[in-house]
């Protein structure tokens, strides 16, 4: 074989290597295979058995220069395109990480992917409600730059397991809304004496005496107010 030959040879195989369709997780059950991601841009291409395609997944990570701190959440994004050789409709039903503490919390219990129509996962604009992915509870610092396994679970594609990049917040996902601060949890006080809202009631100190301990006001009837729920 010509030197030529070869060297269109060898550029045939890359080719085709690169445009191979993604190895996809499990088809119908809950039993995860690991993904082989196909990486043509910061996030990662996959696909079901089915043919329910995922594109450009990532988790938005800090800015440059900052960190996600164990606790924290952060959002993930991709594009969904519902493309199964029979034409029914999926549903994405979970998303996790073992990464973090708590799944993402979906809307309606899950979001609708219609056959042949794109689904941006993590949209916030007008006409895709209920598509923010948001995983809570992070359990190892992230600087961005990293890597962490992510789960899909589709209710009839199965589930889909992979890793995903964590893109700094910075260039072209600068745009990107990052997840909310978690809100701060209330100081539980004790009922305050007639005065300034908030603030302690003060002892009374009488004349060549001892101070006196301040006498609770308000109605004392219907006992103490219910601890708030909390959820193992």
């Amino acid at each position: 074989m010509s030197r030529n030959n070869r060297r269109v040879a060898a550029l045939a195989i890359a080719g085709a290597l690169t445009l191979a369709p993604a190895v996809s997780g499990c088809g119908a059950g809950h039993n995860p295979q690991t993904a082989q991601p196909v990486n043509l841009t910061e996030g990662v291409n996959v696909s079901t058995d089915s043919g329910v395609n995922v594109r450009n997944l990532f988790v938005l990570g800090p800015a440059p220069g900052r960190r996600l701190t164990p606790g924290a959440s952060a959002p993930v994004y991709a594009a969904v395109i519902n493309d199964t050789t029979d034409g029914q409709p999926d549903r994405l039903v979970a998303v996790g990480s073992p990464d973090f503490q708590q799944p993402a919390p979906l809307t309606g219990g899950g979001i609708d992917l219609p056959a042949r129509q794109l689904v941006q996962l993590g949209a916030q604009a007008p006409g895709q409600p209920g598509t923010a992915i948001v995983l809570g509870g992070l359990g190892k610092e992230l600087l961005g730059g990293e890597s962490i396994e992510l789960t899909l679970r589709f209710q009839r594609s199965g589930d889909l397991k992979v890793l995903v990049p964590v893109v700094p917040h910075a260039d072209a996902y600068a745009t990107y809304s990052p997840a909310a601060p978690p809100a701060p949890t209330p100081n539980r006080t004790a009922p305050a004496s007639p005065g300034t809202p908030g603030e302690p009631a003060s002892s009374t100190v009488p004349a060549g005496g001892s101070p006196t301990e301040p006498t609770p006001s308000g109605d004392t009837g219907g006992g103490s107010s219910p601890d708030p729920v909390t959820h193992g």
